[in-house]
């Protein structure tokens, strides 16, 4: 691919630029979209309302009389009004979800696209989604007590991107680290979590953003950068090379061993009772409550004798540990091989594409109607 420079045009960063602010334009219009379904749930919530309103119209029109048709004519009028609320609120949910599903396929071509065209200039795509979903997902989890979860490690190792792409471009020491914590337990969590490109759901393409996006950012900054890019990834003395044990262990020391010390004693300790009082959720409550890997923990405490709480949640952060250091263990394979890492992300987006077809031919076409029926049931008592 020939280069045009060392960043290109003034010109092209702009058009860039403005193609990564598409998420945000593209998502004010989804809210734009979406308050007819606003609409048809405040319609359904005044729904008492308006039969009241309607039984004072037909006491008026009767000159307050009674009339021993007006119940009956009250039933049909009211059956007929919630009705025609509830298929609006229905055809409302469906709009938003096609448009959220047509956003979802725009960005992964886009995605490809910047991927393949220009790949010095897809932190300037990954950027702003990251700082928009996040913060869409930290309202969205707030409003449901989950917001604890953003304290989880996927976030930080998209955190650390972040820094480096923005505040120390220069430091090879810490793209290395967010190139280990990437392609590791942030990538591998696609296939432990069984996250799925789900199109018409924001929270799911939310998810597979934060454990996807790093890892392309990683290939593009590691194999595609022009030369003199202002991105440093490899030590100038050293180049490129560096010894694997170096790699995984500067990913271990400076950014794994951190977390899970940090986080055990803020989460579990600092801040365990207050979480409980508050039920809030975490990661230890979602992972060893429901799932697969539900199971194999109620199975590991049970063998191992842990009872109480805080033993309990130690074996899970164990656990963290030991997928985090195999997984970096593997991710060194990718620092030494185009191919290698390539093949890997390749690998990774089919997976979570897999299970998304699961999804959609099974959980989806069962669920989807009962879904809709259950939110437009739920927003009548809200």
């Amino acid at each position: 691919m020939a280069w045009k420079g060392e960043h290109g045009s003034a010109g092209e960063q702009f058009a860039l630029a403005l193609i990564g602010l598409f998420p945000i334009v593209a998502m004010v219009a989804a809210v734009l979209v979406q308050s007819k379904y606003v609409a048809a749930l405040a319609q359904l919530g005044s729904l008492f309302e308006r039969e009241r309103v309607y039984d004072e119209h037909q006491s008026a029109v009767s000159g307050g009389e009674s009339d021993t048709a007006a119940p009956e004519t009250r039933f049909r009028a009211s059956t007929v009004i919630r009705d025609r609320a509830e298929s609006t609120a229905k055809r409302a949910v469906k709009a938003a979800d096609k448009l959220y599903f047509v956003l979802g396929v725009l960005n992964v071509a886009l995605t490809a696209y910047l991927v393949g065209a220009a790949p010095q200039y897809f932190h300037l795509w990954h950027t702003p989604k990251a700082l928009f979903l996040v913060s869409l997902r930290w309202w969205t989890f707030m409003k449901e007590g989950k917001h604890w979860l953003l304290a989880d490690f996927c976030y930080w190792a998209n955190l650390i991107g972040l820094v480096f792409l923005w505040v120390f471009p220069s430091n090879a020491l810490l793209f290395q680290i967010f190139f280990m914590v990437s392609n590791g337990p942030v990538a591998w969590s696609v296939l432990a979590f069984n996250q799925s490109l789900v199109f018409h759901s924001h929270a799911h393409m939310t998810s597979v953003f934060l454990h996807f996006s790093p890892i392309i950012v990683s290939w593009a900054l590691r194999w595609r950068q022009p030369p003199n890019a202002a991105f440093v990834v490899c030590d100038t003395d050293a180049g490129c090379w560096r010894h694997p044990l170096g790699l995984w262990w500067d990913g271990t020391r400076y950014f794994y061993l951190p977390w899970i010390v940090g986080y055990y004693l803020l989460v579990y300790i600092v801040l365990g009772d207050f979480l409980k009082r508050n039920a809030y959720q975490t990661l230890f409550d979602r992972v060893t409550t429901s799932g697969p890997s539900a199971k194999i923990f109620r199975l590991l405490f049970r063998r191992s004798g842990v009872a109480g709480p805080l033993a309990q949640r130690a074996v899970y952060m164990s656990v963290h540990l030991v997928f985090g250091m195999v997984t970096m263990g593997l991710a060194t394979i990718y620092w030494y091989s185009y191919f290698a890492h390539s093949a890997f992300l390749v690998t990774i987006f089919a997976a979570s594409v897999y299970n998304a077809a699961g999804y959609y031919f099974t959980v989806f076409a069962q669920r989807y109607e009962r879904e809709v029926a259950e939110t437009v049931s739920k927003a009548k008592f809200q």
